[in-house]
């Protein structure tokens, strides 16, 4: 499957150089304005998005600040025309990754595009069957995505990095929600059973064990 990209460029001129650019490599998406590209975002996040500072409804830099509200990893080159120093650092200040000025070598394009990919993978790793993401905080059970909330991802990636180790349930309290947390105690128990129920759904009905008295393991 080819990687996703999503790019937000107003200029027809250059979204023919990149449809070009990345024909048969990757399954690029090009949007003329931020509305549409967060309308896209908001349903199917990009393996690395590609922004002009200049757009028509909001500038590059506003939505470099919305990508990283929602998602703190997602590679984000900026390709524009500001090509000056303090355009670049507010750039990179605003989260992004890399900054490339027009017009530029398709062949650096590529380079940037392949160097950042690589970088974002170190976050994502397959164990078993399970696929974690820890890019888009999603973990796939045979190729299917459990949908699983922040404080579940937290939870399962943790029992998996353990795995085959009985982790007690004050480890758990302490790691996923702080030494000091006063909350009920059967919040750990209750986000288990929800985590259950998602990996019944997908075929793992009896990934996680309960050690009573003790706390989880996933073999």
């Amino acid at each position: 499957m080819k990687e996703l990209i999503y790019i937000i460029e107003d200029d027809e001129g250059v979204q023919e150089v990149y449809e070009s650019a990345f024909d048969g490599l990757y399954d690029a998406r090009i949007f003329g304005n931020g509305k549409e590209f967060f309308e896209a975002f908001n349903k199917c996040k990009p393996a690395l998005v590609i922004v002009d500072i200049m757009l028509p409804d909001m500038d590059g830099y506003t939505i470099i600040s919305d990508i990283r509200a929602r998602d703190e990893r997602i590679p984000v080159i900026v390709v524009s025309a500001k090509s000056d120093e303090m355009s670049f650092v507010k750039g990179l200040n605003k989260g992004a990754d890399d900054y490339m000025a027009k017009p530029f070598s398709v062949m650096e394009l590529l380079a940037r595009v392949k160097a950042g990919l690589r970088r974002a993978k170190l976050f994502v790793r397959v164990q078993g069957d399970f696929s974690i993401d820890k890019n888009n905080y999603r973990i796939l059970y045979k190729d299917k995505d459990l949908q699983l909330t922040l404080k579940e991802f937290r939870l399962l990636e943790y029992l998996l990095s353990s795995s085959g180790r009985t982790v007690p349930r004050e480890e758990l309290f302490n790691e996923i929600w702080g030494e000091n947390f006063m909350g009920e105690t059967r919040a750990l128990d209750m986000h288990i059973a929800e985590i259950r129920l998602k990996l019944s759904k997908a075929g793992a009905p009896n990934a996680i064990q309960t050690v009573r008295g003790v706390g989880y393991r996933v073999e």
